[in-house]
């Protein structure tokens, strides 16, 4: 069942804890709450409230009694109510979906990855899916069952240096992990259970350690070796995190590391990675 005209739902109500059960947990429930023409209660205080769940009376206030419905028992209302099932029918579930970065993206630095969680269920279940059904269910389309699932967007970085780090002029460059490690654990205060489903803080990422131009050559006067400031003629390769190295390859090199010497090569360098990200 999709949403009712807004004069058939009575909104804005409010219980105290003695009312009404939880039909999925069967705890007591207190707070904001409303009606549909049938009578039948939901939490929120309107139809329109995310986090939509079936409410049902409380027996034992009825039974003056302070005991609770089993939770297992109000599973089972819930699953066999007819406007339960009618809502929880509405709209298909979302397919899930594995990102699979560009080279367009990892110039960029970073993918928008798209998830929805399933309500009510325990353990809990997150699914990785695309912006479109991202948008459907945040716009209330109806293909998706937006009932049933709730979207959340985030940003993820894949180029950079693994961990924060401050370059030779002290200035922070953010790290793959920590920056990750920062958007989930936001992330986590709206949607619980995301924390655990992105535990891999380095998927889809160029790591540090992966060689991406190779058997390059330089005559002198473009480059000088950070150690002594000596400059450096010969062969140079450059990690996927910008580092510059001797040796035409990463297995031929004496850890030399090379810094630009002046804006112009820093310039080429910058291009040389840009386009090789763009080609993985």
């Amino acid at each position: 069942m999709g949403f009712l005209p807004d004069r058939l739902v009575n909104s804005g109500l409010y219980t105290a804890a003695a009312e009404y059960l939880d039909a999925v947990t069967g705890k007591p429930y207190a707070g904001a709450y409303h009606e549909d023409f049938t009578g039948t209660a939901y939490t929120g205080k309107d139809q329109y409230s995310s986090d939509k769940r079936l409410l049902i009376k409380n027996p034992s206030k009825n039974r003056e009694q302070t005991n609770v419905l089993p939770s297992r028992e109000a599973n089972e209302y819930a699953r066999l109510n007819p406007v339960n099932q009618e809502l929880y029918k509405f709209g298909t579930d979302p397919e899930p979906f594995t990102p699979n970065p560009t080279g367009d993206d990892y110039k960029r630095g970073k993918i928008t990855r798209y998830f929805a969680k399933k309500r009510n269920q325990t353990p809990v279940y997150i699914i990785e899916t695309t912006q479109s059904v991202f948008n459907d269910l945040t716009n209330k389309s109806g293909r998706y069952n937006y009932a049933l699932w709730e979207p959340i967007q985030l940003f993820w970085k894949i180029t950079g240096p693994i961990r924060d780090s401050r370059d030779e002029f002290g200035v922070i460059q953010a790290g793959i992990y920590n920056t990750n490690e920062r958007i989930v654990n936001q992330a986590q205060q709206q949607m619980r259970g995301i924390k655990g489903y992105l535990s891999d803080l380095l998927e889809f990422a160029v790591k540090a350690d992966l060689e991406i131009v190779s058997n390059k050559y330089t005559g002198g006067n473009e480059f000088t070796v950070k150690l002594d400031n000596s400059d450096y003629s010969g062969y140079y390769h450059i990690m996927a995190d910008g580092t510059i190295m001797d040796g035409a390859t990463h297995s031929q090199t004496t850890n030399k590391v090379l810094l630009a010497g002046n804006v112009a090569v820093q310039s080429q360098v910058s291009t040389l990675i840009k386009d090789a990200l763009a080609n993985l």
